[in-house]
């Protein structure tokens, strides 16, 4: 058990960076969601209510809280060890015979139970509630003249849809058919679609035969759609998929441009725990180097800065790989590269 959870001086050490982290958490996620509802409040209209746009603030802020995890941890290392600094306690941690290293171990234990958890709900929940936040927005701020949508080519028929409130969902649905000449032979639309035994059933749809301009109304068993979910995601932002999903697409697309947003959207939550412990190095080089004798108030807001740096490089250099013949993967590791350069670098001559 020791060797898991550390002795008692270890799991001291431990248990201050998970409270830390916790109020990090709460004190980030508070502001954060203001500042969105805030945001908000500009499209405040008859369609979109406050009622609306706080759901839409609440399904957002998983995504947006694992978007900064990383930077959380910084913070939160920074302000956890920051307080032990000032009470002594690490000073009284190295005469009981504990390394720099040992202390660094102890305090990237609650950081690791973060890491785990983040990634699997990236893989499992934060992807449709994002879609679900995102979608169910624009569906309540929507403008009938406004041209957007989905398009997707299936055989004989080019559909459009305009909004996918979740994965079971189509809304505002209109399919073109054509004949084996390429000839337009009639027009279907329908409030909207859900999938039932991999097939997406149309809800009353009404056909249009352009032949004779004659006008079919169906049940919901009248039209089906052929195409699968694996096809629908390849239409879907990149935010909307899972780790899963998006390896599968990037194998998959035809388009450079997608790719590239897909292979960036995958190698940043695939290498997030990478960065994580880039920053936790990071924050130990601080805390045992130039912000050692700084007080707490002090390291903090270094450490937010820092971060907002940090945050801001990252996405200039993956948005010039999407545009660029720049590797995504070297666009993500690059950054992280330099942390723990610098950071190795100022530990060990702090050790």
């Amino acid at each position: 058990m020791n060797i898991i959870l550390g002795d008692l001086v270890e799991r001291n050490i431990s248990k201050r960076v998970l409270m830390s982290l916790s109020l990090v958490v709460l004190a980030i996620g508070f502001i954060d969601f203001i500042f969105l509802i805030l945001n908000e409040l500009s499209d405040l209209s008859s369609t979109y209510s406050f009622f609306d746009i706080l759901q839409y603030s609440i399904l957002s802020m998983p995504y947006r809280l694992y978007d900064l995890s990383s930077y959380v941890c910084l913070v939160g290392v920074i302000l956890g060890l920051g307080t032990l600094f000032d009470q002594g306690e690490i000073i009284g941690t190295r005469v009981l015979g504990k390394s720099n290293t040992r202390i660094a171990i102890a305090a990237f234990r609650p950081i690791l139970v973060i890491m785990i958890f983040g990634l699997l709900a990236s893989e499992f929940y934060i992807p449709e509630l994002s879609q679900s936040a995102e979608e169910n927005r624009l569906l309540q701020k929507k403008n009938p003249h406004e041209d957007r949508g989905y398009w997707i080519a299936s055989e004989n028929r080019i559909n459009n849809f305009l909004f996918a409130p979740d994965r079971k969902t189509l809304v505002g649905l209109t399919i073109y058919e054509f004949s084996s000449n390429n000839d337009p032979e009639a027009i279907i639309t329908s409030s909207n679609a859900y999938l039932e035994e991999e097939k997406w059933i149309l809800s009353k749809p009404i056909v249009i035969k352009l032949k004779d301009n004659s006008q079919i109304k169906g049940d919901n068993n009248y039209y089906r759609l052929n195409y699968s979910q694996k096809e629908l995601a390849s239409l879907l932002s990149p935010q909307y998929l899972s780790l899963s999903d998006l390896f599968f697409q990037i194998r998959n697309t035809a388009s450079d441009y997608r790719r590239s947003q897909l292979s960036l959207e995958f190698w940043r939550k695939s290498l997030q725990p990478l960065v994580t412990l880039s920053l936790l190095v990071l924050a130990l080089s601080f805390l045992f180097g130039p912000m050692r004798d700084q007080r707490s108030g002090q390291r903090v807001v270094i450490g937010i800065g820092v971060a907002f740096g940090i945050d801001l490089f990252q996405k200039l250099m993956g948005s010039i790989a999407v545009v660029s013949n720049f590797p995504i993967v070297l666009s993500v590791l690059f950054p992280i590269f330099l942390i723990l350069l610098y950071a190795s670098f100022a530990f060990k001559r702090s050790a």
